[in-house]
């Protein structure tokens, strides 16, 4: 994983100003923040609390500045939040209240016991890529013709940390795919895909849906993109890996009317048939804090059982 140091300088003797995005439909999150929140301030400036279910990515830029954004909720919650804050860059600290706790790898405890490490920029921050994903609408021209000037206004634009899936949806008959990659050098698609979906991810979601469809784990340090398909008509296609530098189109030849592109699992748009997406590297990345008790392997192996031996009832 690529290592960053800290925005904030411990050495100017001022507190370091606080981003709270905690996710107040969790009822256990609430009754934490009661306790939190006085040893926070002796120790930090919330310079603000957003509410996370309300605010959108365009507000989110008018935020005042912080030095770090602590999320408490879930991995479902630091998304969310990745995506509202892709402009800012702001380093994450994600605080786990959910299932998994996979990209929000502290407790409170673990925060307030390794909050001068923290702030000393001694634990360890990587760099994870996000996706920048859109949508153009039937007949514009395909694969970009080589210049995006000519092509029409975009349907739908989002950025994403862990995937874009185009899934079939009902009434659940198979969908076509046509995937291109780096078309504008290979002047031609790689294969169409008969099936359920097709999953785009980046190392960090490949732990996610592109996991449970097959694919591979891909180490959060590879620059690199991951393509699964979801119930492929055929066994050959096989997934595969390759350089986050490549831009991926896909058009869909064949669609559902319910075929959906769904972001992260929480954002979506409605596909139709000749449309087509464009799946690229954003120029942003999510600065993700880590807990230094954990690492990604050993977090592999406790919460997803990564090489886990089989037991005896």
């Amino acid at each position: 994983m690529i290592e960053d140091a800290t925005l904030y300088n411990p050495s100017t003797g001022d507190k370091p100003r606080i981003l709270v995005l905690a996710n107040r439909i969790k009822p256990q999150v609430v009754e934490a923040m009661h306790a939190f929140r006085p040893w926070l301030e002796d120790r930090a400036e919330i310079v603000a609390e957003p509410d996370t279910k309300s605010l959108f990515r365009e507000a989110a830029n008018d935020l005042p500045k912080a030095d770090f954004a602590i999320v408490l909720g879930g991995d479902g919650t630091l998304l969310s939040q990745a995506r509202t804050l892709v402009d800012l860059e702001i380093p994450m600290i994600g605080v786990n209240f959910g299932k998994v706790g996979f990209l929000a790898e502290f407790s409170i405890a673990d925060l307030k016991s390794h909050w001068d490490k923290i702030l000393c920029g001694t634990c360890r921050m990587s760099r994870r890529m996000m996706l920048d994903v859109t949508v153009y609408p039937a007949g514009a021209a395909e694969w970009g013709d080589g210049d995006d000037a000519i092509m029409p206004e975009p349907i739908f634009r989002a950025v994403s940390l862990n995937d874009a899936a185009v899934v079939a949806g009902p009434p659940f008959r198979m969908i076509e795919i046509e995937l291109a990659i780096e078309p504008k050098r290979t002047h031609s698609s790689a294969t169409t895909i008969n099936g359920d979906g097709l999953i785009v991810a980046t190392p960090s979601g490949s732990t996610a849906y592109n996991l449970a469809a097959g694919g591979p784990i891909v180490s959060p340090g590879i620059d690199g993109i991951c393509i699964s398909a979801i119930a492929p008509q055929s066994i050959a296609f096989r997934p595969i890996v390759f350089n986050a530098s490549c831009e991926v189109w896909l058009k869909l030849n064949n669609a559902n009317d319910g075929t959906e592109l769904v972001l992260d699992g929480q954002e979506s748009c409605k596909l139709k048939a000749d449309q087509q997406i464009l799946v690229k590297r954003h120029p942003n990345v999510l600065k993700l804090v880590h807990n230094p008790d954990m690492n990604y392997w050993r977090l592999l192996a406790k919460k997803m059982h990564w090489a886990a031996r089989p037991t005896r009832d």
